[in-house]
């Protein structure tokens, strides 16, 4: 059994969004040991179809020290915005987002961690006063399958569809009432429905926001002779949610008319979006003149100057009607800073666009998406996603010709964590930045551009590293002053030992990438020979250097959703005098901070008097050229004796 384990994990069974603001979890671990050890907590948030993990949203950490002593209880918690999270649901096709805290001692790629499943409950107490609120009265002229553009065979509807209000809530009455005339046509019924629209999102790496989506009749009513239908909203029923987190769902609601005319096989069908809510919203009569109110559907909580809030938005479901348009030209990351810690604190995206248009013009719409990805093996998922928008007044217009706007990327709060955010990895890690004048659902971005990330380490942030190392074997012995190094230094190693010829040493880069799962993730490891130096040894006590590449990771323990592990070797071949050689494999720490080595200057060996003294090599060896065969292995023997045997002649 291992020394320090964790023992239980606690949390509530349900978070409410209009209760909690955090996440909590008590975690017992025992640590009877004498060492002091990490904790890992994690809170998930993903979308699975029974092991199958689809992709997560959610995945915020912590780590807390287990001092040795037994048992203890350690209390995580984590600041959310409970308003804007997808409510945990099982979907039609069996598919679900389930939310869940796990606690670990060992390395997250160990699997060895005690979980809890929880719920999150989704409220809506809407923003007051409201536009719901007044009732709708729905003027109708509406010609029924008339044969050509002359109307011959027109047969029109005229009159009016009401509704008290467009706000309910659980067990509320929705009353649906008409006053209709026919010209030619007698009406059979009519039919109400109330509708339930569910869009879930995929994961698509063509298509940001792909969803899949259910269409559920919660209630439905006939009538032949009345003028109104009256329909009670089921306690199953959803409430109305037009945003979440990485748009993860989106819950819409209808009432749906339907009128069946004799001898005509389709009804003449007539929608109205309404609102489900938690707590019963008042009629009210319009005033007869305009006062400001809220439109969208939005929380008591919800901040209405938050971008997402845009998510809702209705009015680009169709082509929009614009005699202009807005081309973006070019798309840069400006105000990286030159230090090293934190280089994107202040770091914004420049959008320079091209305003389409014969006289000033309000900019509609300017919308961007940052997104880190991973690709690894045939997987593809999303560790981070961030969107904004520019939305200028109807007061401010631009005139024609080029403009350009900045957003403020999310790394100057405590958003992302900017400390552990796994760095750029060629194809297998990146960060995009897309950017369009379209709705982020037509998938149409006319820009875009990398974002380069690198991550800052301290090089002595291992304690293991810093004392000096040593490793011997038969007669010769390496050693290290220290272990952890500054990259763009060098791996310096003395070498001790009478019998070493040649030295060779490769820098071997470790990497492991976190492939979600349900209930264990895989890794996915790679090596790589980052760098080799082979040099003769001329003396006896030899000092062996290797430059450090600045260009790669440093390494890599802690990371943002556990993406990445880097880890590197210091290779050492020795070859000795007999052919035979000597392997050492050490385990370095690569850090962006001074190591405080200094790289040491060597001198030839002075040697001792009547000293056999032996040529140098010609810098150009005579004209000739050894040919290998099958039958050839070795240089013949006169290419070794032509600068070290005499001839004398008697």
């Amino acid at each position: 059994m291992d020394l320090a384990y964790v023992t239980s994990v606690n949390c509530p069974d349900v978070f409410d969004s209009s209760v909690d603001n955090f996440f909590t979890a008590d975690v017992t671990i025992n640590n009877s040991s004498d060492l002091i050890h990490s904790a890992q907590i994690i809170f998930r948030g993903y979308v699975c179809k029974g092991d199958r993990l689809q992709y997560e949203f959610f995945h915020e950490q912590q780590w807390v020290l287990v001092e040795p002593g037994g048992e203890q209880s350690h209390r995580a918690v984590v600041d959310v915005w409970l308003p804007r999270f997808p409510p945990s649901i099982k979907f039609p096709d069996g598919s679900e987002i389930i939310y869940c805290v796990r606690a670990s001692v060992a390395p997250w790629f160990d699997n060895n961690y005690v979980e809890k499943k929880f719920d999150v409950r989704r409220s809506l107490i809407l923003k007051m006063p409201h536009e719901a609120c007044y009732p709708v009265e729905h003027m109708v002229n509406k010609c029924v399958e008339h044969g050509s553009i002359l109307h011959k065979k027109c047969d029109p509807i005229n009159g009016q569809i009401f509704l008290d209000k467009l706000a309910f809530c659980h067990g509320e009455e929705i009353q649906v009432g008409w006053e209709l005339k026919t010209e030619k046509s007698v009406i059979e019924h009519f039919t109400c429905k109330l509708a339930q629209l569910i869009e879930v999102r995929e994961s698509d790496p063509s298509n940001y926001l792909a969803t899949r989506r259910f269409v559920k009749i919660l209630k439905e009513q006939k009538s032949t002779t009345n003028s109104f239908i009256s329909l009670v909203v089921p306690p199953e029923c959803l409430i109305s949610i037009p945003m979440s987190l990485w748009n993860v769902l989106l819950v819409k609601h209808e009432i749906v008319l339907e009128i069946k005319m004799q001898k005509r096989k389709q009804p003449v069908v007539f929608k109205y979006p309404i609102i489900i809510c938690n707590e019963e919203v008042a009629k009210h009569k319009r005033p007869k003149e305009a006062v400001p109110v809220f439109k969208r559907v939005q929380d008591v909580d919800d901040d209405s100057d938050d971008d997402d809030d845009y998510d809702s938005e209705d009015e680009e479901e169709g082509p929009p009607q614009r005699d202009y348009s807005v081309d973006i030209e070019k798309l840069a990351v400006t105000n990286v800073m030159e230090s090293e810690q934190k280089p994107l604190e202040r770091a914004d995206v420049g959008v320079t666009f091209i305003m389409n248009s014969s006289k000033p013009q309000q900019l509609r719409s300017l919308r961007l998406l940052l997104t880190g990805e991973v690709r690894v093996g045939g997987l593809w998922y999303e560790f981070l996603r961030f969107k904004a928008i520019a939305n200028l007044s109807h007061n401010t217009l631009l005139s024609p010709g080029e403009h350009s706007f900045r957003f403020q990327l999310p790394f100057s709060d405590s958003q992302y964590d900017t400390s552990i955010l796994p760095p750029t990895l060629g194809d297998e890690i990146r960060y995009m930045i897309h950017a369009s004048t379209e709705s982020l659902r037509k998938n149409v971005f006319q820009q875009r551009c990398e974002l380069l990330v690198d991550r800052f380490i301290d090089t002595w942030a291992k304690e293991a590293y810093k004392p000096a190392y040593t490793e011997e074997y038969g007669a010769t012995k390496i050693h290290l002053s220290q272990r952890c190094f500054k990259r763009g230094k060098h791996v310096i190693v003395a070498l001790h030992g009478s019998d070493p010829i040649y030295v060779k040493g490769s820098l071997v880069q470790k990497k492991r990438l976190r492939v979600p799962n349900v209930k264990l993730d895989e890794s996915y490891c790679s090596q790589r020979v980052v760098r080799v130096s082979e040099e003769e040894i001329r003396r006896k006590n030899h000092i062996h250097t290797m430059h450090i590449p600045y260009n790669i990771p440093p390494s890599i323990e802690i990371c943002y959703w556990n993406v990445l592990q880097i880890e590197y070797h210091y290779d050492v071949q020795i070859t000795l005098e007999g052919g035979h050689t000597h392997n050492h494999s050490i385990p370095i720490w690569i850090g962006c901070t001074e190591d405080n080595l200094i790289l040491p200057t060597q001198t030839d060996e002075v040697l001792p008097e009547h000293a056999t003294i032996v040529d140098e090599p010609y810098e150009e060896l005579p004209e000739f050229e050894v040919v290998h065969t099958d039958e050839t292995h070795e240089h013949p023997y006169w290419v070794e004796r032509i600068n070290t045997d005499t001839y004398y002649q008697n």
